[in-house]
């Protein structure tokens, strides 16, 4: 019988380490229960997770069942960048790299259009904040990019990577998106600045990447704005007590 180890820092999933008889070591993944609610859709996160698998991006899998949320892989014992962050001049051309492989991966039949995500978290909330309208007009009021779609894995933080390889975890989020979207959340998650992005996509370039152009900078508002509002939907569902501290760094990011 496996032992089971739970594992803190899923902000939405239950995570578990089993070891096995034979001393093999598997992760656990249990996801949550309305997937939809967070704009996860199970279905095609299986589709990428299996083409990044095969590509030698995410660690195997032994056992997938989407409809309920359950992913098996293989235990990586490597730290994730937020617990051993790599010097950022091999960060940024590691991240290129990912970044040109996953973009010649079929695209998804799922979009994560930044109007429609950041729709579905407003449409959550119970109590709007008085300051929440007056925040968000300028920005629904602009025009972001949308001349090119593809695979991307939307949640490419310090969290989700592990070694210097690095190995890519979760896949939640994963659909066909823009580019310069995936790029302005890898700026905002791991705190680069924009001059860092104009690097990581000169290295993307040089890594064979298949857009010519990310443009990145009008996406970098509706990540602050949809970091936003998946923070007060969590504050609605009363699970996290640190909560506060997102929701005032990314109104102030906005403001």
């Amino acid at each position: 019988m496996a032992t089971e180890l739970p594992l803190s820092g899923g902000l939405t999933n239950r995570n578990t380490r089993l070891r096995l008889p034979d001393g093999r070591e598997a992760f656990l993944r249990q996801g949550h229960p309305v997937p939809a609610s967070l704009g996860i859709d199970r279905a095609v996160e299986w589709q990428l997770y299996r083409e990044a698998a095969a590509a030698g991006l995410s660690p195997p899998c032994h056992y997938a069942d989407p409809a309920r949320g359950l992913l098996l892989i293989d235990w990586c014992a490597e730290p994730s960048w937020a617990e051993a962050p790599p010097p950022q001049t091999q960060a940024i051309p590691a991240l290129a790299r990912v970044l040109a492989v996953l973009h010649r991966f079929a695209v998804p039949p799922v979009q994560m259009a930044v109007r429609a995500h950041a729709a579905r978290y407003r449409r959550q909330l119970a109590v709007l904040p008085s300051w929440l309208s007056a925040l968000e007009r300028p920005l629904l009021a602009s025009r972001e990019p949308d001349e090119c779609w593809l695979a991307c894995h939307h949640d490419l933080s310090p969290a989700n990577l592990l070694g210097p390889r690095p190995w890519v975890v979760d896949w939640e989020y994963g659909a066909a998106g823009h580019p310069g979207f995936e790029l302005a959340s890898i700026l905002r998650t791991h705190g680069w600045s924009e001059e860092d992005g104009d690097a990581l996509e000169a290295c993307y370039r040089a890594a064979g990447g298949s857009c010519f152009e990310l443009n990145f900078r009008p996406f970098l508002p509706w990540v602050d704005y949809i970091a936003l509002l998946w923070a007060l939907v969590r504050r609605g569902e009363g699970e996290d007590p640190a909560i506060e501290a997102w929701i005032a760094r990314y109104r102030q990011r906005l403001e």
